[in-house]
């Protein structure tokens, strides 16, 4: 919680920050009748609904500058707030923005209706054509199975999806059987002619150039025209729909056009399981499906939503723009906005302006002639035409001005709220640039949720190891001006200030006067070359600075204690300290026997790994592989039976053949662990010893009463070797022995010591003790029971 704020303040945002968590933990489920695309997207609407709730006022106002498929515009309408969103991807803007869109009347919808399936059903049964094998009746086909290359539709390549008698590779199953019951057929000489006289039917189909782009399967030379991504069959019947809908008049004509680019995409040569959001044509287990059935069941299923959603939604201000997002800022007052929420498009796997290629000529638009969203769009682009958009350099820029930008429209206090997937090679820099980024504009992080992900088509593109298969969203706290860090460019003054205050008090804190404070001060600036500021004309900014560190007593100052820059070394090596923190993370993640997931791990080192200083970020870059060793090292993988997810588990410690039968120390429950400590005092012959754990224990496990009636901290950590302590756990309980006016501290573990947890103890006087003195001295009154 940020030190600067009243306690009260404190108080009221940590309540909200509390109910937040206490919602997002309860179980959320998505349908398909959820969203307005034709995928069930990676945002729940439900946790948006909550965030919004949560971290907005009653009527307040929304802001969303990357809208996407509209998801958080439609759970602030939920929620019964105001909203501005923004959304610049022509297909995406066009599709999320048609729920707000006026509807045709009832009779209007279903005359037209009527009128296109006279007008249309013919045509489409010519394209279609199938003969019923059992009693010769001509029907239109469901679905046909075939290989593209080598071309093949009699003996196409087996799958399961085949019919199960003979292979059957044409498909009516269900409501589109035969009358006389028949299902499916092999593929014969009559679908063969059908075919080939597709040939000679005339279409007008938009065989447009695409940008080439591997990651996203447009790849040259064969799949970079729009035209390669369809079979004949289905450029007829999309470019007759197509034909058909602008013949449509009135509020009827978009309701058609919409639902017909929700469909477009499956028309592409898809892979026999339609996974149509892979832009990939396989060459081989394709299936053809019905276009216009699709249709028209798109039609009948967006007309109940649509009308449901019409019918549900409260009286709220929606405004939706179709700029870039800088200029759709520029349009928003300073301090308006009570949260900003929003899913910027993080990294390679997001290239959605390009994704969008396989829409685009039907709406008509071009990317690849669009000179100014190809300049400004916020992506890393793998399109070997685009390298203004290859390096993270630029993008992280262009979340740098979200981020600031969000900032200004922000009301004091308010929220930010964005959803983020951090690349795998730079898990934890990422999600510290992030911080630097909101401190740096004014902003505090909170609190990091991990998301779930339930769209197939996002887990696939999650599928390489050790990649985050959820979502993050980050909570800022939009702080008033005099509770901002002082920066220049991107240092941090505050941190300057705090290390020279730090420096002037010494390793013992002693008090110090403002001369020596001044000294360090000049050194600090000559090392961070901003000796611009030793004039005189900062001098009251830089003792306003100093106070947020230290308490004045006349002409002396002292430490306060409260600082973000406390917990990390900034002389300490990344490695260094990754090693001596992941394996303690795990240790307290593996307590839960429900297991964590690798996403907790990265997402509770992450707080480990970071001070507020933007000097850590490049550091942590070049230690990221770690982060994966050392999981492996630790940990198993295993499905959770009833929630069917994977789930990482610690991993036993298996004690050495002269130790079995013995307790293992390593293997033990913490709680259990305490407790033993706890006994183990008793023993020893102290008049009272009790556990004292949970959330709020800051440091101390164990309160022990000796002979003399004095108090004793004890903190207890039983970690696997390897998972040595470091300063940290001393300097808690040593705190914490100092504000009680305790006689002693303790620090047990099963493992070791590093060699600055040793010297911390040194200096502080706390006594330590490691896993193979506790056993030795456990064997004097328990003999021969515990082993590591």
């Amino acid at each position: 919680m940020y030190w600067l704020l009243d306690y009260d303040e404190q108080d009221r945002i940590r309540e909200i920050i509390l109910r937040l968590n206490k919602k997002l933990a309860r179980s959320h489920s998505r349908t398909q009748a959820d969203q307005t695309f034709p995928f069930v997207g990676r945002k729940d609407r439900d946790i948006a609904v909550d965030i919004i709730e949560e971290l907005s006022p009653e009527n307040g106002w929304v802001c969303d500058p990357f809208a996407g498929s509209g998801t958080f515009v439609y759970a602030a309408n939920d929620a019964n707030r105001n909203i501005i969103a923004n959304e610049w991807e022509p297909y995406a803007h066009e599709m999320m923005s048609a729920p707000l869109a006026p509807l045709p009347s009832a009779e209007d919808y279903f005359q037209v209706l009527e009128d296109f399936k006279k007008r249309v059903y013919v045509q489409m049964e010519e394209i279609y054509e199938t003969v019923c094998p059992d009693c010769g009746k001509r029907i239109m086909f469901d679905g046909l199975f075939f290989d593209r290359d080598p071309e093949e539709y009699y003996h196409p390549t087996p799958h399961e999806r085949l019919g199960k008698n003979n292979g059957e590779n044409i498909i009516f199953r269900g409501k589109y059987k035969c009358d006389c019951g028949c299902k499916e057929k092999r593929y014969d000489n009559h679908d063969e002619l059908v075919r080939k006289r597709l040939e000679t039917i005339k279409y007008d189909f938009p065989d447009v150039e695409l940008i080439e782009n591997s990651r996203l399967n447009f790849t040259a030379p064969e799949f970079t025209h729009y035209g390669a991504l369809f079979s004949i069959r289905q450029k007829i019947a999309l470019s007759i729909i197509y034909k058909e809908i602008n013949k449509i008049e009135g509020n009827a004509k978009r309701f058609f056009y919409d639902t017909f680019l929700s469909i477009i995409h499956l028309g592409k040569y898809t892979d026999y399981r339609s996974k149509s959001q892979d832009n990939h044509c396989p060459a081989n287990r394709l299936k053809e499906t019905n276009l216009y059935y699709r249709y028209i069941e798109k039609l009948d299923e967006r007309w109940r939503y649509l009308n449901d959603f019409k019918n549900k939604s409260n009286d709220t201000d929606i405004e939706i723009s179709f700029k870039d997002f800088r200029d759709f800022f520029e349009s928003i007052d300073d301090g308006s906005i009570d949260l900003v929420l929003t899913d910027p498009p993080f990294g390679d796997t997001a290239q959605y302006f390009e994704h969008a290629q396989r829409t685009h000529p039907f709406i008509p638009y071009s990317l690849i002639n669009d000179e100014e969203r190809l300049r400004k769009e916020v992506v890393i682009s793998n399109a070997p035409s685009r390298e203004n958009k290859h390096g993270e350099e630029q993008f992280m820029h262009d979340i740098e001005t979200l981020i600031s930008e969000s900032s200004r429209v922000l009301n004091e206090h308010g929220f930010l709220a964005m959803y983020f997937r951090p690349k795998q090679s730079s898990w934890i820099s990422n999600l510290n640039q992030l911080k630097h980024y909101g401190r740096k504009h004014g902003l505090e992080p909170l609190m990091a949720i991990s998301l779930e992900i339930n769209d197939p088509s996002m887990r696939a593109l999650s599928s390489a190891a050790w990649t985050f298969s959820k979502d993050t969203c980050f909570v800022f706290l939009k702080l008033k001006e005099n509770e901002c860090r002082w920066y220049d460019g991107d240092i941090d003054i505050d941190e300057i200030v705090y290390i020279a205050a730090s420096n002037a008090a010494t390793d013992q804190g002693y008090p110090f006067v403002i001369n020596k404070f001044n000294v360090e001060l000049q050194a600090q600036l000559r090392k961070a070359r901003l000796l611009k500021y030793a004039s005189a004309i900062y001098q009251s900014k830089f003792k306003e600075t100093l106070l947020r560190f230290t308490i004045q007593n006349g002409a002396q100052y002292v430490l306060s204690g409260t600082s973000p820059y406390d917990f990390m070394n900034r002389e300490e090596d990344a490695e260094i300290r990754l090693r001596e923190f992941a394996p303690i993370v795990l240790e307290e993640l593996g307590a839960n026997e429900n297991g964590f997931s690798f996403e907790d791990y990265v997402l509770r080192l992450s707080t480990y790994l970071e001070n507020g200083s933007r000097s850590i970020i490049q550091r942590l870059k070049m230690v990221n592989p770690l982060i994966t060793e050392i999981v492996e090292k630790y940990t198993y993988t295993s499905v959770d039976k009833e929630t069917g997810k994977e789930r990482l588990y610690l991993k036993k410690y298996a004690p050495p053949k002269e130790d079995e039968g013995k307790c293992s120390l390593y293997n033990m429950d913490p709680y259990d662990f305490e407790r033993l400590i706890a006994e183990y005092f008793i023993k020893r012959g102290y008049v009272k010893a009790e556990t004292i754990g949970g959330s709020g224990d800051r440091g101390v496990d164990v309160l022990a009463t000796n002979i003399n009636g004095r108090i004793e901290f004890i903190q207890c950590k039983r970690y696997r070797k390897g998972s040595n302590i470091g300063s940290t756990p001393i300097q808690r309980v040593d705190s914490m022995r100092i504000s009680r006016k305790a006689e002693k501290a303790w620090v047990f573990t099963t493992s070791d010591f590093t060699p600055e947890g040793i010297d911390e103890a040194r200096i502080t006087g706390v006594n330590l003790v490691n896993g193979e003195e506790l056993i030795k001295s456990l064997d004097l009154y328990y003999p021969g029971k515990y082993c590591l």
